[in-house]
């Protein structure tokens, strides 16, 4: 009793370690933008509304219910939607468990290759509508396997329903009726051919076929009716153009890590041929040869695009789990291990205490802004700039980098946008093509903006690298672009021409700014640099005031100046030392600095606005 509490616990453990593990949440925010849609109009939308670059092009958004669920639980509170997904995850990996322990016979070998799985699958655990994916494929593949080891053909209806309800909430209700007809079909060639494993009776074959049926056409069960059956199609039939834009269409790294692809995908895949070709030299009869076609499939697509690693991992658990007992069956001296009470306990407490030495440090870090910022990593997130095109109204072609999209249009959402999350659904491969030169600053991304009429561009600028850091460069150095926000993490800039009232706003400091340290320094360097220090010292003031755990920084930057300026008398330098000092209150520190840089022969307009200084401070002038 203790080993299976110990087994449970473990089980548990790697589960949650899962799912807390943060993933940029790029489409959970798009997800929520269109819920908000589907809630607000109370119909699920046929047309483009959301991009000015597609406005009018059919829309067929087949993941509605997903996406309302997530709305609704976002306006409940974000941590109701990350919790949302840590039971989904958990569900995912007991269910996987599950399984396997029914098919092995074996509840250490169910809760080992399960924690593995859990490891493999961890950087791919979105709150995206992928999530229920990952869940009908398993409830339809217990369901299978429990008819399979005789339980009534009642358990079958779990077929239809799972797919008319997966049908409206992922495109992957696809794989689900795939995996439908292919255990229909697999069970009869094993009937008639006598193919391994336990083939079932004939019998039993009809309720089968008759479940797999009612799931093809519970598929139908969508506003889109005939059209969900044949878009997967065209996604697969694209899938190499996308592989070009997309990372998570890519094919994976074997043996390395890389976005969307786990660094033990490569290890996985290896066992599972490895412990296979074992099982087969053993006992060949054993083997199931529908289970065998299913791992195949999904390793397949697994090795042809990134996305499906998870689903591959998932899936192939059971069948891994069966496999390994098969070897242990035939082997029993090299396996008597799972035996010893003992040495399984020490095993399973051992895993808990690794889990637990990564995890808890993990969720300390990361979830300390909560959990559901934690989750979605809203540091990536533009914040402060999304708030900052949202008080200004003036009009704006926007551009901005492709996992803002959805962050932009719930926060600003009387913003249209260049882009978003929709790729096949509205996006066709060329223009995605012009877009990504953009977004990585490539030659030519100045002829992509001025075909679109791109005026404002939203882009990294604090944590930028690779492409975004190019991009950035090259709207520094242009002179058809100003910068007329930044927030030392994203930046806004407006076109010379297409977007003159901005610039002519932002010269006139007519714009408004969001109460962020980062946009509020630089208010205050805009001051500076168009001249004007009586309204950057009134700015530096608000930042003081609005910010006074910045004071100590200024104190300590000021006083590294003043010991330069000390030693080189440089004019320039005793100016910038009494112009925060002044803000900061040492009245006497200023009056000596501004002194100085009078002395030193400071120039226009900077010795007026000295004097001018002194007088304010009623310090005696020569």
């Amino acid at each position: 009793m203790a080993v299976r509490v110990l087994l449970v616990a473990c089980l548990l453990a790697h589960a949650l370690y899962a799912a807390l593990e943060p993933v940029t949440g790029g489409d959970t925010w798009w997800s929520m933008v269109a819920g908000r849609w589907i809630v607000e109009h109370g119909s699920v939308p046929t047309v483009d509304t959301l991009s000015y670059t597609f406005a009018g092009k059919p829309w067929f958004n087949q993941e509605w219910l997903a996406q309302v669920i997530f709305y609704e639980l976002y306006l409940l509170g974000g941590a109701y939607l990350a919790l949302l997904k840590i039971v989904l995850v958990v569900a995912v990996f007991l269910l996987a468990a599950w399984i396997a322990a029914r098919r092995s016979g074996s509840p250490v070998l169910a809760v080992a290759t399960t924690c593995a799985a859990a490891f493999l699958c961890r950087p791919m655990l979105d709150i995206r509508a992928q999530l229920f994916t990952f869940l009908f494929s398993l409830v339809v593949l217990a369901a299978i396997h429990a008819y399979r080891r005789g339980a009534p053909p009642a358990v079958l209806a779990l077929l239809p329903v799972s797919v008319a309800l997966w049908v409206n909430l992922h495109y992957g209700f696809i794989f689900g009726v795939g995996m439908c007809l292919l255990y229909a079909g697999g069970e009869t060639l094993k009937s008639l051919s006598g193919l391994p494993d336990a083939p079932l009776p004939r019998a039993r074959l009809a309720p089968l076929w008759v479940a797999a049926g009612l799931a093809l056409l519970a598929s139908l069960a969508n506003p889109q009716g005939l059209h969900s059956l044949t878009f997967p199609f065209t996604i697969v039939r694209e899938q190499d153009a996308w592989r070009e834009e997309i990372i998570e269409w890519m094919p994976p790294v074997l043996f390395g890590s890389d976005s969307f692809s786990p660094l033990l995908f490569g290890p996985w895949l290896v066992v599972q041929i490895a412990v296979l070709v074992a099982a087969l030299l053993l006992m060949p009869r054993k083997i199931d040869v529908t289970d065998t076609l299913l791992v195949a499939t999904t390793a397949a697509m697994a090795l042809t695009s990134r996305r499906f690693i998870p689903l591959f991992a998932l899936v192939s658990v059971p069948f891994l789990a069966r496999n390994l007992a098969l070897i242990g069956a035939e082997l029993p001296a090299l396996v008597s291990v799972r035996r010893r009470t003992a040495s399984v306990a020490l095993l399973a407490v051992l895993a808990l205490g690794h889990v637990a030495w990564r995890a808890v440090p993990a969720a300390r870090r990361d979830l300390a802004p909560g959990l559901f910022d934690g989750l979605t990593r809203s540091f990536f997130f533009p914040k402060g700039a999304v708030e900052f095109l949202h008080v200004n109204p003036l009009p704006a072609r926007l551009f901005h980098i492709y996992t803002w999209a959805g962050y932009l249009l719930y926060f600003a959402p009387e913003r249209q946008v260049f882009i978003d999350g929709r790729a096949h659904a509205v996006y066709p491969i060329d223009f995605w093509h012009e877009f990504f030169r953009v977004e990585i600053g490539d030659p030519g991304w100045d002829a992509v903006l001025d075909k679109y009429e791109v005026n404002v561009v939203l882009c990294a600028s604090g944590f930028a690298g690779g492409g975004h850091k190019i991009l950035l460069d090259q709207l520094t150095r242009s002179a058809d672009w100003v910068r007329v926000y930044d927030d030392r993490h994203s930046a806004v800039f407006a076109h010379t021409e297409r977007g003159r009232d901005w610039v002519e706003a932002f010269r006139a400091f007519r714009l408004r700014y969001p109460d962020v340290l980062g946009a509020q320094l630089f208010l205050y360097d805009s001051h500076l640099r168009a001249g004007d220090l009586e309204g950057g010292r009134q700015q530096l003031a608000h930042v003081l005031a609005e910010f006074p755990a910045t004071r100590a920084d200024w104190q300590q930057a000021v006083e590294k100046q003043r010991q330069v300026a000390r030693v080189t008398g440089t004019a320039g330098l005793w100016f910038q030392v009494a112009y925060p000092l002044e803000v900061l209150g040492d009245r006497a520190g200023a009056v000596e600095a501004y002194t100085q840089a009078l002395a030193a022969g400071i120039a226009e307009p900077f010795a007026g606005y000295s004097r001018t200084a002194l007088t304010r401070l009623g310090a005696p002038q020569e």
